[in-house]
C-alpha cells in the first residue's frame, strides 16, 4: 500500500484545482489553501517544488500565480507524487 505524504497530498490538490482553470489561468499559493483548508504557510513550499520539477510555472507580480507547464492530461499522479517524495 502506497502512502503519501501530506506534501504530496496537497501537491495533487493544487494540481487538480489548476488542471480545472478555464484558459490557463493562475491561481496563487493563497487562493489554492485557502479554498481546500490547506495550510497557508506550507502550500507556497509545495508548489515551489512542483516548478522546479517543471510541472508548473510561476508568473510574479499582481497578476502572476502558478499555472500548469503543459496539458493536465499529459501529467500523472505519479509525475506529482514523485515530484515531491521522488521516486517510488
Amino acid at each position: 500500500m502506497l502512502r503519501l505524504s501530506k506534501k504530496a497530498d496537497y501537491a495533487l490538490i493544487a494540481m487538480k484545482h489548476l488542471a480545472q482553470k478555464r484558459d490557463a489561468a493562475s491561481s496563487s499559493a493563497r487562493e489554492i489553501a485557502e479554498q481546500y483548508d490547506t495550510p497557508i504557510e506550507l502550500m507556497p513550499k509545495v508548489l515551489l517544488r512542483l516548478v522546479r520539477t517543471g510541472l508548473l510555472t510561476s508568473q510574479q507580480g499582481t497578476r502572476g500565480g502558478y499555472a500548469l507547464s503543459r496539458p493536465s492530461g499529459t501529467i500523472t499522479v505519479a509525475d506529482v507524487i514523485q515530484a515531491i517524495d521522488g521516486p517510488f
